[in-house]
């Protein structure tokens, strides 16, 4: 992903071509006298595929809310696996095992 620098005056002469760089993928730094004031990014993809699970209705917004952040899930103790069950990963190739020909 590439960065660029524009001022506010750029900026409002040319907005349909620098959304256009962003929509490509491009990083756009909005300045004032040289100083960086704003930043125009892609969205993210994780962030568009959630949005879209809900309008479909396959995520429930609320519940969403409700999920631990990444820091607050790094500390969420793990607990063990009842004994004689398998890993996640163990299943995983056991799958991938399965489908190569």
């Amino acid at each position: 992903m590439t960065e660029e620098h524009v001022t506010i005056r750029e900026l409002q002469r040319n907005a349909a071509e620098i959304f256009k760089r962003v929509q490509e993928g491009h990083t756009v730094l909005v300045t004032r006298w040289g100083e960086v004031v704003g930043q125009i990014t892609p969205p993210d993809p994780a962030n568009i595929a959630i949005d879209r699970a809900i309008a479909a209705g396959l995520l429930d917004p609320a519940v969403l809310d409700r999920l631990p952040t990444g820091p607050e899930a790094r500390n969420i103790v793990r607990e063990p696996s009842p004994p004689g069950t398998n890993r996640g990963s163990e299943a995983i190739d056991r799958l991938r095992e399965e489908r190569e020909f």
